[in-house]
């Protein structure tokens, strides 16, 4: 056990100082209002997916826009999330973390218990941070859903569960087989 996880929360809640300080890990480690979350590792599919996902995203992305994985976004001092893959625009691509205002999109690929999460939490999160794409991709059976800024601090869904491809022009020009996004053994 680290001694991250061998500590009290100290008074007044973590912050991303306290996330600084610690060793990288397979784990999660979101903060909501100076509380910790931890997370384990998603599944082979989900990983799998995932990895696709960003490594079509990295190949299309235009200069200066870059694809990410597993990279946090710091909407505070307290209140931090990770999703699965973004796209940013940032002049320093290699830090371990994004201000709001660096993505354009932040995806997230559902897991057992995390639906609400996936799909209320962190939307409005970063909906409310001015985000302006949200992807939510399931998993059985995959399709993506597209979500961009609306009205306020909310999201509106522009393509709702396509199954055969991920065609937009937002952030950049997209066209994905969905198949594609999967691994032999699950197609």
């Amino acid at each position: 056990m680290t001694e991250a996880f061998a500590t009290t929360m100290p008074p007044g809640g973590w912050t991303v100082d306290d996330l600084d300080r610690w060793p990288e890990s397979q784990l999660r480690h979101e903060l909501t209002d100076g509380a910790l979350t931890v997370s384990p590792s998603a599944s082979n599919l989900h990983q799998s997916v995932q990895g696709r996902l960003f490594a079509r995203l990295d190949e299309l992305a235009p200069d200066p826009l870059v694809a990410a994985q597993i990279v946090e976004i710091r909407f505070g001092r307290q209140l931090t999330r990770i999703p699965d893959v973004l796209v940013v625009h940032s002049d320093e691509p290699r830090r371990h973390w994004f201000a709001p205002s660096e993505v354009l999109l932040a995806v997230e690929i559902e897991s057992p218990g995390s639906h609400t999460e996936d799909r209320v939490t962190k939307p409005a999160i970063y909906a409310q941070h001015g985000i302006p794409a949200f992807w939510r991709i399931e998993l059985e059976p995959l399709r993506v859903r597209i979500f961009r800024q609306g009205e306020g601090d909310s999201y509106r869904e522009v393509l709702g569960g396509g199954t055969e491809r991920l065609k937009v022009t937002d952030p950049f020009d997209i066209d994905i087989a969905l198949v594609d996004l999967l691994p032999r053994w699950a197609r």
